[in-house]
């Protein structure tokens, strides 16, 4: 696992990668605002922020980290604003994890974290998957209307011309629906 740390101290952010020693993870400390702004986040399966920052109290940071990296992202707060915090950033999907921690519950926050994102880029990829064949199944139907209306099929017969088109050319029932679309596309709105 690569991890980023950005603190507002280097002891902060040394003290934080003290407590994952044992994590058997590449770990980046940063304390630089600008630096940590800069860097690129690619590469990170993690990002833990320990609030507040040098120049901002993370948030904003935090946010921006999210739309940079595919990683979780942790955030560090202290106990007593440890929930407002979540609330403000619950948007980023970033954890927050209350001050003092133990090293027990750092690490299982960034597993938790971890396997929480894995789940919602497996579920975003499902999305869309079913949304291109959401997409397919309406081309197909707006093609089997116009050879409905153009060719006085019944629904039935649109559909196994296309499907008999679709193999015989080894094309896709969508390729051949568009094809459809594009010849008749000059005689209606479709």
């Amino acid at each position: 696992m690569k991890i980023f740390i950005n603190a507002a101290t280097e002891n902060l952010a040394n003290s934080i990668c003290a407590a994952l020693d044992d994590f058997d993870a590449d770990i980046k400390c940063c304390w630089d605002d600008e630096t940590a702004a800069a860097e690129d986040m690619s590469g990170y399966d993690a990002v833990i922020v320990s609030t507040p920052l040098r120049t901002e109290f993370g948030l904003n940071y935090i946010a921006a980290v999210s739309r940079r990296t595919s990683g979780c992202i942790v955030a560090l707060a202290k106990a007593d604003i440890a929930d407002d915090v979540q609330s403000r950033i619950k948007f980023t999907g970033a954890f927050v994890l209350s001050r003092p921690f133990s090293k027990t519950a750092l690490k299982q926050t960034l597993l938790v974290a971890s396997y929480a994102k894995e789940n919602m880029v497996r579920l975003e990829e499902e999305k869309k998957r079913l949304s291109r064949e959401l997409d397919d199944v309406k081309t197909v139907n707006r093609a089997k209307c116009c050879l409905i209306q153009y060719l006085n099929m019944t629904e039935n017969q649109a559909h196994r011309h296309i499907q008999r088109l679709a193999m015989d050319s080894r094309k896709t029932q969508r390729e051949i629906a568009d094809d459809i679309l594009k010849t008749y596309s000059g005689f209606t709105n479709v």
